[in-house]
Parts: structure tokens; sequence; C-alpha cells
């Protein structure tokens, strides 16, 4: 028995760092637009000592602001200012780390075994390989996949720690990350969903004098510990309440749903199945262990699963939940299966790496898989100069201090991708990525964001916006459709001041 633990405590240490070497390489060291505007919000927050509520970056001037992650965008300020931009780098490695870790343990404490919990971790990460990133996402995603495990736990073993943990991982969520923390309790109905099926079982069978019949697919169980979890979740309803943001984790995602935002980003775009093979590989794998294995599955799961899948329909984004939660239920299905076939199956395939020539095998060819993806990202730099206008924003300081230019009166007109780069250097932007500011869901009577869309995509004339706005200035991707046009049809008041190879900056002569 001693060898046995031994053998499962050196499997564990070694399924820890190459899920850590793995986590590493996935992360990107060139950094998105959101992480920009973070750093200055951060910055924002504690050099102004509070939240005002009241946007500081645009020149459209006292635009409400709900500060959305504002914790999040304090603790990247202030790696940011210890660390610069490598520190960034850094902490996102350690909470892509972190992430990596915790799915693996949460799903070797929840399906028993440690063999495929190590192979679903790397294949969910990998999945995920796109939202590892400097965005409050990130810390979300960790604090989610703790959640389930405490829902679990909590209607397993009915012990108060689980409730409490529930409680302070709903008060970080509504402080990091205000625009998911409605979903956290989504993640409460599938159990409490099996709990009610369970007892109108129960009462149907009683009223027939009739037994509750374990179902050939679907496992059912009244568990007690789900009123446990009820008492919980209104709780946690509760601590919308612990922010600074007033009521704010109860409007924000109505109010984003209500505007037109979701439409025009990429990520709020419905998925399209057959663009994602990694997702149509999982639901395959899903489908052929439920169809053709003798594996049951829990309602909660069946329920579970049915509600992220058409979440992950409704918005490509909420694909990264499915990932994460969907590869908790389909280890257990695999290791359930895998168990069936063939008893104590983790403890004979641990025993088997260990003592033979596979772990030095599977060392190899993580480590060469994770060197692979790493390679090309050692290349490249924080800052994409293609995608964010690194010298033309310094050019356009500079040509305003020599010009006497007050940058505190121009109205510049920028395009919504590298809106937030420019407020991080201190430019006073049209728009940026924090699209629900300029709608007016919230602010009444204010449509920036739909002004925006329509002269960038030339539903509009771009001139009567601009005129609109009283623009001053104008910094345009240089093949951005307002640019060609500009240039082909030589229009007049366009005074070209810079070009390089990625950006044009104008200044309107009238």
């Amino acid at each position: 028995m001693k060898e046995k633990i031994n053998k499962r405590i050196i499997f564990e240490i070694l399924a820890i760092v190459l899920i850590a070497v793995f986590c590493i390489s996935l992360t990107p060291r060139t950094l998105q637009n959101d992480t920009f505007y973070t750093i200055k919000i951060g910055e924002h927050i504690i050099q102004e000592k509070g939240i005002d509520m009241i946007d500081p970056f645009s020149w459209h001037g006292n635009l409400e602001y709900t500060y959305p992650h504002w914790l999040y965008d304090v603790m990247i300020y202030l790696i940011y200012s210890l660390g610069g931009m490598t520190g960034i780098y850094i902490s996102t490695c350690i909470f892509a780390v972190i992430l990596g870790i915790t799915v693996y343990k949460v799903n070797s404490k929840l399906a028993k075994n440690k063999i495929v919990s190590f192979f679903i971790t790397i294949g969910v990460m990998y999945m995920l390989r796109d939202y590892i990133t400097a965005r409050a996402q990130l810390v979300t995603f960790i604090l989610f996949v703790l959640q389930i495990f405490a829902i679990e736990r909590l209607i397993e073993t009915k012990q108060k720690r689980y409730g409490l943990a529930l409680i302070v991982i709903s008060i970080l969520i509504a402080n990091l990350h205000v625009a998911v923390w409605p979903f956290s309790f989504v993640l409460y109905l599938p159990y409490i969903a099996e709990y009610i099926i369970a007892i109108l079982d129960e009462k149907t069978a009683k009223k027939f004098g009739k037994e509750v019949k374990e179902g050939e697919k679907l496992l059912t169980k009244k568990k007690d510990g789900v009123k446990l979890l009820v008492i919980v979740m209104l709780i946690c309803v509760l601590t919308g309440l612990l922010t600074p943001l007033g009521t704010t984790p109860y409007t924000y995602l109505v109010k984003t749903m209500q505007g037109n935002t979701t439409q025009n980003i990429n990520e709020h775009q419905p998925l399209i199945l057959m663009n994602n093979r990694e997702v149509i590989s999982a639901i395959i794998i899903l489908l052929a262990i439920l169809i053709f294995t003798k594996t049951k599955i829990r309602l909660c799961d069946l329920i579970m699963l049915g509600g992220l899948t058409l979440l992950m329909f409704y918005s490509k984004r909420q694909s990264t939940m499915w990932v994460l939660i969907g590869g908790i239920i389909l280890n257990r299905l695999i290791y359930t299966w895998l168990e069936i076939c063939e008893k104590e199956v983790d403890i004979k395939a641990i025993n088997s790496i260990i003592s033979k020539f596979e772990i030095f095998a599977l060392t190899v060819i993580m480590l060469s898989l994770s060197f692979y993806l790493i390679r090309p990202k050692l290349k490249t730099q924080y800052i994409d100069e293609n995608m964010y206008p690194v010298q033309m924003s310094e050019f356009i300081l500079n040509y305003f201090e020599e010009n006497n230019i007050d940058i505190s009166t121009v109205r510049l007109y920028n395009e919504y991708n590298y809106g937030s780069y420019l407020l991080y250097k201190n430019i006073p932007v049209f728009i940026d990525s924090r699209a629900d500011l300029y709608t007016p869901e919230f602010n009444e009577g204010i449509d920036i964001f739909t002004d925006f869309i329509e002269s960038s995509n030339l539903s509009v004339y771009f001139g009567d916006i601009f005129d609109k706005y009283d623009i001053t200035h104008v910094i345009l991707y240089k093949n951005s459709k307002i640019n060609m046009i500009i240039t082909e049809a030589n229009l007049r008041g366009y005074k070209l001041i810079k070009a390089d190879d990625n950006f044009v900056f104008y200044e309107i002569v009238k």
C-alpha cells in the first residue's frame, strides 16, 4: 500500500510540473487591447484614491463608467508598476499555471483519478489557449472551477466550509469581473433541478405504489445537501452589494444584453461549429461514450452540458465555460467507462507509468510539445506595432507639444481596436474596447459605439459623423476603408500630418 501511495505522489508531482510547463508555453507575450486600459484604470483608481464612476479617458466628457473589473485593474496596475510589461507577462504565466493545476486537482478530486485527469487538463488548457491573456476572465476561470468543486463537495458532505468558500468566490467574482457574476448562479441550477426531479419521481412512485428505478443512462439522486446549497445561493445573491459599484452587479449584464455591442464584437458572436474542430471532437467523444457504452451520466451533468451548449452556440465566448466544466463531466464519464472495463484502472496505469519507460516518454513528449508551442512566442514583442500605433502615438504627443496644442481640447477620431493603447499613452480617445461605455444603455442619449460602427464600415458617410462630434484630428489604419476613400478621392479638408507603414494621422482643416 505504501508503495502504491508513493507512486501516486510521484505521478502527482510529475503531472503538476508538466502541466505548469505546458501552461507557460500557451501564454502569449503579445498583449491584447484590453490590457492597456486595464493598466490605466488601475492607475486612475489608486492615484485618485477611489472609484468615481466617471470615465477619465474619453474626450466626450462625463461619461458614466461602471468599472466592471476594478479589483483586477488595480491588481494588474500594481504588477505593472513593479515589473512593467514583463511583470504582466510573468503574472499571466502564473495565472495560467494556477488555472491548469486547479483544473487538474479539481478533476482528480471529483472524478477520483489522476491519469485521465492529467490528459483532460492538457486538452482543456489547449482549447482555452486563445483566452489565456492578461484579462479578468483568466482569474474568473480559476474561480468558476473552484466553485464547481465547492458545490459538489457541499452537496456530498454538507460541510459548511464549502458554503463559506462559495460565498467568498461570489464576492471575488463580483469585484473582479462583474459581467460574469450572474453566470455563477447558473452553475447552481443543474444540481437544484436534479433534486427537484428526484423528489417528483419519488412522489410519483409512492402514489402508484412503486419503487424509484435507476435509469439505463441517467442517474438521478436526491441529495439533502442541495437544501444547504440553496441557502448558500440565496446568500450569494446579496454579495453583489459587497462592491463599491452600487447596483452594477445586478444591472450590468442586463444592460449589456439590451445593447448592440454583442452583435458587433467577435467573441460575442454565435459559435460556428464547423470552425471549431476541437469542440466537435469533444462532443463526438461525449456522445460516443453515452451511446456505445454502459456508462451512465448524472442528471445534473446532463442538464449542465445542455445549458452550457446552448450558451456556447449563442456566444462563442461561452465556449470557455463549456470546455472548463464539460472537461470535468467528460473526465467523470471516461473514467466510469474505464472502471467498468477494468477495476482500479487508475492505480494500474500509474504503476505502469512509474515503473517503466513510459514516464520518460511522457516527459519527453510533453516537453517537446511545450517547446514547439512556446518557440514562436519567444520571438514576439509585448506590443504588436502592426496592431497598435506605437510610433504614431509618440509622434502625436510630440506634434501637439511642438505646436502648442492643448491635448485636452483635441477631438481625435480613432478606431476601436487600438483606442485602449491610445488612452494608455494618455491620448484622449473617441472610442476604445470598453464598448459598453459608449452605448445608450450605460449613457442615456449617447450612442458613440453605433456611430463608430456605421462610419467605419461606411454604412453612413464618415464626414457626417466627424461633423457631428466636431472632430479635429483623425488616426486610422492605413488600409482602413475611410483612409482609402480619403486617399483615392483626394478629399479636401484632410491634411496628412504623418503616415507610417500601418497608420495615418490627419488634421481636419475647415
